[in-house]
């Protein structure tokens, strides 16, 4: 298994997708994921659903996460964002943020997004989420994209990587790409 850290030292800033069985990996997942990307220089932007934004600065705090020292030093930003969102807003509403970011001195950003768990939404994501790589694909910009789906199967993993560079699996011993399964 290959891990995230060497696809981006590599020089790599992929679209990730990581299948979760339980709701409840999915703060200490983004905690990690985001102290990864604070030890790679990255600027790091989680979006949270709208009205969510304190609460998922506690969970990742809870997870590990020193969201208040990394807010405080401009290396983090956790913004909300509406489910009614605009498939162009969902991609170019923080752009000048990114920017910023970038010519700050930062290597790249690290984002994510809140966990997706209703059908629907993990549905309707699949425009989002290729409207995102198109865009972003040869930018720096590394991003998670969470899903909690229960139990995997292959048609999930297919459903989710035909918008994703590489599909990550929560298992009891840690993530595993899907082509290790």
């Amino acid at each position: 298994m290959r891990p995230v850290a060497e696809l981006v030292d590599a020089g790599s800033c992929p679209h990730l997708a990581m299948l979760l069985q339980r709701p409840e990996e999915a703060m200490p997942t983004l905690a990690s994921f985001y102290a990864l990307g604070a030890k790679r220089n990255g600027w790091l932007y989680h979006r949270s659903v709208e009205g969510h934004a304190d609460a998922d600065r506690q969970a990742l705090a809870a997870a590990g996460l020193d969201v208040e020292a990394l807010e405080a030093e401009g290396r983090m930003t956790i913004a909300e964002i509406g489910l009614g969102v605009t498939v162009e807003d969902y991609v170019h509403g923080w752009e000048p943020q990114f920017e910023a970011a970038l010519q700050k001195g930062f290597d790249a950003v690290w984002w994510a997004r809140f966990p997706l768990a209703d059908e629907a939404l993990i549905e309707r994501s699949v425009e989002y989420d290729r409207a995102w790589d198109d865009h972003f694909h040869d930018r720096k910009c590394v991003t998670l994209c969470l899903f909690v789906v229960g139990e995997v199967d292959a048609a999930r993993v297919a459903q989710v990587g035909a918008t994703h560079d590489h599909v990550l699996i929560s298992t009891s011993s840690g993530p595993a790409w899907a082509a290790d399964r």
